[in-house]
């Protein structure tokens, strides 16, 4: 039953990605009679391009500006932009102490900085794993594969598999699906971490788990549109039955929470009553011991004498018939109080009347709930992950495709449980009249319910944010690969606030050594208190106080460092503090070993 249970997850990206309506469908993930479609190297649009991502004076290109038919800057849902709440700013940059930057004075770890040419990943029979090679001011650490994800959860012409930033919060991980290169456009994907992993799918076995539900109803090939119909069949001839168990269940639960209230009133009842009956058993027993010893007494002081026969015998005599009453009066109903027994009389009653009435009626709907199943049983005979599917469809929700820039700003304000994007269509350094523009959306339903417009301009200098993360008290925070004073290997901190009629961010003095390559991505762990920047093959680490305060020491820089030569997309943290890497390519989610430091 486990391993069925794993394999349900196939089914559950499969409806998402084929934009198709929340109804079941299975297939045994395992349990394939046919053998799962390859992936041939044409079905799959690759990135061969490096990232322009907040380059350093090294990278040769510190900003680049798309080019596809998307590049319009606009909200999450471009049709409703005038009836979201927006904030605008001309500049929101503040720096009245004129800072005065200096580099951070820590060691840094050794690290080959990673500016393209990936390795690339194409087994998925085992996870993946990878230890930290060095570290400065903490332990060292190991990720390995929880997911391999498929080539994406659309199936589009422009669909290669590019997952950006994300973000964990409420249970779910939340991550930035692009639709291809220089397009601009994307989703934001949900998945429901802690509900997925209760199905018993969280096994270093099942890590490819998602990448095989693509893979099996990828409509690009022969064998992805026959599942397709299969699919189609399936939800055609079972619709009937589903139809009548969605109304039947309704009222069997209702009966069902009926009798569970009653069961549970009459467990109280019945172990009040067992209690005084108890109580009365114990003072029975012992008026009874008093009694034997009363006889025995009796006994030795009228011994059998003709004299005192009869004496004797009317004595014992009354004795006994005491006797016989109170072991008769075991019994007997227990003597409770007025009310008690009101209560019990009325336990009694509703098991002999309607409580009858109720179980014997949800009897006959569990009875007819079961028989539709069992047809659908029938139909699914071929196809059990077509029915599974239903257990697993509410687990994974996905945006409707949108402006999502190059999509690495997706964070989590834990102070108003939002999540954030930002439409960095532009990076690096931009031109005067360029706006950041930032969505700010409800984490339930993932729909916009302010709009953030800002330009961050510095004595002509205009930023353009790639990175966006918020602590626990919802200041904002971004950082940029490059230094205001033209110094080497800096990166540097922003702090500000963003919300309501609010946005404005300051630099923040200490610079911090990066020895790394690309700018990925800022994010905040909940559990320490720490913001966490991200670079391909390095992950540093920094008291989010110290950030705010402007006042970073050497020993709060914390250094991780790896040999993966693979693309880090985004880091992100569970309610214990364990980090979940998102890599390319291909796309997996990898957890690390220990709570990251």
């Amino acid at each position: 039953m486990l391993k069925i249970k794993k394999s349900f997850l196939i089914l559950t990206m499969s409806t998402l990605m084929l934009s198709m309506p929340a109804m079941g469908l299975g297939v045994n993930a395992s349990a394939d009679n046919k053998p799962v479609a390859k992936v041939t190297k044409s079905d799959v649009i690759d990135d061969k391009k490096p990232e322009a991502i907040d380059g350093g004076s090294n990278t040769g290109s510190a900003s680049q500006k798309p080019t596809g038919p998307y590049n319009d800057n606009k909200n999450i849902d471009d049709n409703k932009q005038n009836s979201i709440a927006t904030t605008v700013s001309d500049n929101a940059y503040v720096d009245d102490k004129k800072t005065d930057y200096h580099l951070i004075n820590t060691d840094t770890p050794t690290v080959t900085p990673t500016w393209g040419d990936y390795t690339r990943v194409s087994d998925m029979s085992a996870p993946n794993s990878y230890s930290s090679i060095d570290s400065v001011n903490t332990g060292k650490v190991t990720f390995q594969t929880k997911w391999f994800f498929p080539l994406g959860f659309h199936v589009g012409p422009s669909e290669h598999g590019n997952y950006q930033g994300a973000v964990m919060a409420n249970g779910s991980i939340y991550f930035v699906e692009s639709a291809g290169t220089n397009t601009n456009k994307g989703a934001i994907v949900k998945l429901k971490m802690d509900a997925l992993d209760s199905l018993g799918i969280d096994a270093t076995s099942q890590q490819d788990l998602m990448a095989k539900v693509f893979n099996f109803f990828n409509r690009k090939s022969t064998y992805g549109e026959d599942n397709n119909k299969q699919l189609s069949d399936y939800i055609v001839k079972t619709n009937s039955y589903r139809t009548a168990n969605n109304k039947l269940q309704p009222k069997a639960n209702k009966l069902n929470k009926i009798v569970t209230a009653f069961n549970k009133k009459n467990k109280r009842i019945l172990n009040i009553y067992a209690n005084a009956k108890k109580k009365m058993v114990s003072k029975i027993n012992a008026q009874m011991k008093a009694n034997r010893k009363a006889a025995a007494k009796i006994r030795k002081q009228h011994p059998k004498t003709k004299k005192k026969k009869h004496l004797r015998a009317v004595k014992l005599s009354r004795l006994y018939k005491t006797y016989k009453a109170l072991k008769a009066s075991k019994n007997k109903p227990v003597s409770l109080s007025a009310k008690n027994r009101r209560a019990y009389a009325q336990v009694q009653r509703a098991n002999r009347s309607y409580m009858a009435k109720d179980k014997k009626q949800l009897a006959a709907l569990q009875k007819k709930i079961n028989a539709n199943n069992q047809k659908i049983d029938k139909i699914t005979q071929d196809n059990e992950l077509f029915k599974q599917y239903f257990q697993l469809s509410k687990l994974i929700e996905i945006s409707p495709v949108t402006n999502i820039g190059h999509g690495q700003t997706l964070s989590y304000n834990p102070s108003n449980n939002h999540i954030y994007i930002a439409q960095d269509d532009e990076l690096g350094v931009v031109g005067a009249d360029f706006y950041n523009q930032v969505t700010e959306m409800d984490s339930d339903t993932m729909r916009p319910v302010h709009i953030y417009r800002f330009k961050l301009n510095n004595n002509d200098h205009y930023y353009a944010i790639h990175t966006l993360a918020f602590d626990n008290e919802g200041n904002a925070y971004f950082g940029i690969h490059q230094s205001p004073d033209e110094i080497k290997n800096a990166y540097t901190l922003f702090r500000g606030t963003m919300s309501g009629d609010t946005i404005s961010f300051s630099p923040v003095r200490g610079l911090i050594n990066w020895p790394a390559s690309y700018n990925q991505q800022v994010t905040f762990n909940r559990v320490n208190n720490r913001l966490y920047l991200l670079s391909n093959d390095m992950i540093v680490s920094i008291p989010v106080d110290e950030v705010r305060n402007d006042d970073i020491k050497p020993q709060d820089v914390h250094y991780v460092t790896f040999n993966t030569n693979r693309e880090f997309e985004s880091l992100s943290f569970d309610e214990n503090g364990y980090g979940y890497l998102m890599m390319l390519w291909r796309s997996e989610l990898l957890k690390s070993n220990v709570p990251l430091d």
